[in-house]
């Protein structure tokens, strides 16, 4: 008689068990492809969220130095506008203190140039032109101040005699004389336009000799 073992195991042994049943195989896959798809977007997620605050952080920074940046500009500009306005005061004031050196510098160049017997009574002055009145003792006396005005340097030639006569002041007969000049403009102040004379008018009532 032939017999047959129909068993998957030997007679008494215990059935192999297994880990997970075949049929769960799928799904633990199918779970550990979504436990790795969550993990890689939770990793890209952060990486992104990571690089956003990065980027904000430098955009934050970036709009700090732009203000300090405009703040520094506006100072610039500030100081800029200063420094035209004190550029502007001192050539005024250069300007005005060239303009006034013209007459007191005539008045010292007609004082110096008036001879003994003689003395001013009027100096006006319109721009450059310049005219001179006084009286003398003598027409050499005039004639020494003309010639004195004339190498001062401060006048254009030639200096004029406009009129001379003849009056009677104590008993005196003395020379009435105009004389009428014509100032060399002075230099102005370096990189100042040249500005006119301003207009003067002296009086000298007392003579400057003691006649």
């Amino acid at each position: 008689m032939i017999k047959v073992n129909l068993l998957a195991n030997t007679p008494g042994a215990t059935p192999e068990r297994e880990w997970l049943p075949r049929e769960q195989r799928s799904s633990l896959v199918g779970l550990s492809l979504l436990v790795v798809t969550a993990l890689g977007l939770g990793g890209f997620w952060y990486y992104q969220y990571t690089e956003a605050n990065s980027i904000q952080a430098r955009i934050t920074a970036a709009n700090t130095e732009l203000a300090r940046l405009k703040e520094a500009a506006k100072l610039v500009d500030t100081m800029a506008a200063r420094k035209a306005e004190l550029a502007e005061r001192l050539a005024l004031i250069d300007r005005l203190r060239s303009e006034k050196r013209g007459p007191v510098s005539l008045l010292e160049t007609v004082s110096r140039s008036v001879p003994d017997g003689l003395w001013l009574t009027e100096i006006k002055q319109a721009g450059p032109a310049v005219q001179v009145d006084g009286r003398a003792m003598s027409l050499t006396a005039v004639t020494d101040f003309v010639e004195r005005m004339q190498v001062s340097g401060l006048f254009k030639h030639p200096v004029e005699i406009l009129t001379t006569s003849t009056e009677t002041i104590e008993e005196m007969t003395v020379v009435k004389f105009a004389i009428k000049a014509e100032a060399v403009p002075p230099a102005p102040p370096t990189g100042l336009p040249v500005s006119p004379a301003p207009s003067a008018l002296v009086n000298a009532a007392a003579p400057n000799s003691g006649v």
